[in-house]
């Protein structure tokens, strides 16, 4: 794929992904403030060990399926057999899930702090069964470089969630309280969006000749798959450890239950889903990246796989820095006006530059994963999640609630530059690492940008607040784009003569 391709299939991506998270996030910001920051925290536990058993069916095993349909050539019956090979691995794997969390319900109570979480995750698990179709049949749409079909799918889970949500109010005596009402809206959105890729499977023929699963392709995805799963599994892990363990850290520090369960709430409901707005465009970078990479690396071409990352990487820095001084100079006010909460702006501003580990991260370990080095990415994931804990365990007594905030900085911090460097050894990359340059550069145009927001904003308090909001948001960028250009860190296109 040459490069402007490769930017059209991001661009696509990207466009959807914009739209799913622009619904995705205003839906957030509506529950957060209906729900309240103490019930927002018992519904984040529950969909913390919801996301462990998601990941389960749908992370390691639909980048399986993508890589080797990226390697098959399109309309072979290979591809036909991957899907049902996959769909009968996803959908045992599913019940499975299901079928533990029903039968083992009593033990739950030792893991949440809160038994509303129970019912809950109960009311999460249909979810589950729809996601292990869901995903399948997308990643062959993934190996197919068919960036459309994938954006589109997921921006009518979003829309069938919100819409589902808003029916549900009618019937609100139907549920327990109103985080049961959002748990239900998701599993019937995930429900509708698998009912819809199935449809246009059926449509495009993808079934005309289905036989049943070979066998002999099960256990090749399942082998490979499982590898990559515990990478992910590791991942998912951190938040539902995290709900557990913040809580008791925080009332071992002298903290009462129903405050730590709320900051819980504010930090992982609010201030988290602000630092991962990069992740959005990332996403969509390593989406592109992983069948391009697949098929490179069986190629061996090392060149240009090593053009590509170190292109992938300044962007992801360039991504983050925009929103880094912005975050910094204007947290507490940006909390204010999305949430009403000005606690949640105050986490933000702390720990704005856990974004850049974070995508950093993220994309390091798409590509390992990408190179076949699934087995690096766990270690190295493994390595900044200890960091993380040993930070949880120990900082709460002396900075509260931002140890977790503190923990995942620095941890993802260790995971992206051990991943790094394992990517320079695999792909030959002799040539001096630019990476920390780059950052450090960034860091020296932020550091103008962040104050002039700052100042501008608390020059003109009589503003209302989204419009004083605007102009300090707007007045930093302005600042941050023209230290970047004249110091040539972003290079506009030149007109063509």
């Amino acid at each position: 794929m040459c490069m402007r391709a490769f930017a059209k299939s991001v661009l696509v991506i990207t466009a959807f992904a914009v739209g799913t998270r622009i619904i995705g996030f205003i839906f957030r910001i509506f529950l957060s403030r209906i729900l309240g920051a103490e019930m927002l925290g018992v519904y984040q536990m529950a969909m913390s060990i919801f996301m462990i058993l998601l990941t389960v069916i749908s992370s390691g095993l639909p980048l399986v399926i993508s890589r080797e349909v990226a390697k098959t050539e399109r309309g072979s019956n290979k591809v036909l057999h991957i899907t049902l090979a996959g769909l009968l691995i996803g959908v045992i794997a599913s019940l499975i899930l299901c079928a533990i969390v029903l039968l083992c319900q009593g033990c739950l109570g030792f893991i949440f702090t809160d038994r509303r979480s129970i019912g809950i995750l109960i009311a999460l698990l249909p979810a589950i069964i729809a996601s292990s179709v869901y995903a399948v049949l997308r990643a062959v749409w993934w190996g197919e470089k068919r960036f459309f079909l994938l954006g589109l799918t997921e921006l009518i889970e979003q829309i069938a969630r919100v819409l589902l949500f808003v029916l549900f109010l009618g019937f609100t005596f139907f549920f327990a309280d109103l985080a049961h009402l959002s748990a239900w809206a998701f599993s019937g959105a995930c429900i509708v969006s698998a009912m819809v890729v199935v449809l246009i499977f059926i449509k495009c023929n993808k079934f005309a000749h289905a036989t049943g699963p070979r066998p002999h392709y099960v256990k090749p995805l399942l082998r490979s798959a499982a590898t990559i799963t515990g990478v992910r599994i590791l991942g998912s892990l951190a938040f539902p450890l995290i709900s557990i363990l913040l809580p008791l850290r925080l009332v071992a520090a002298g903290w009462d239950n129903v405050t730590a369960i709320s900051q819980l709430g504010v930090i992982v409901g609010m201030t988290y889903p602000l630092l991962t707005i990069p992740s959005t465009v990332i996403s969509s970078l390593a989406t592109a990246l992983v069948p391009e990479l697949s098929i490179m690396a069986g190629q061996k071409q090392w060149r240009t796989i090593r053009h590509q990352i170190k292109t992938v990487l300044q962007f992801t820095i360039f991504i983050n820095f925009i929103f880094i001084p912005v975050y910094i100079a204007l947290g507490e006010p940006i909390g204010t006006f999305l949430y009403a909460d000005a606690t949640s702006g105050i986490y933000l501003s702390r720990s704005a530059w856990a974004m850049l580990p974070l995508s950093l991260s993220q994309i390091t370990n798409t590509t390992l994963n990408s190179l076949n080095k699934e087995g690096l990415a766990i270690r190295n994931y493994a390595i900044g999640s200890v960091l993380l804990f040993i930070i949880i365990w120990f900082m709460p007594a002396i900075i509260g609630a931002d140890a977790v905030l503190l923990g995942l900085g620095l941890g993802m911090t260790v995971s992206s530059f051990l991943n790094i460097m394992a990517i320079r050894k695999y792909t030959d990359w002799h040539s001096p690492d630019r990476t920390l340059v780059t950052i450090t550069a960034y860091t020296g145009i932020a550091l103008p940008a962040l104050t002039v927001g700052f100042f501008t904003y608390h020059f003109c308090p009589i503003l209302p607040l989204w419009l004083n909001l605007s102009l300090a948001g707007a007045l930093a960028l302005t600042v941050f784009f023209i230290l970047a250009w004249t110091t040539n860190l972003i290079i506009l296109p030149k007109k063509r003569q």
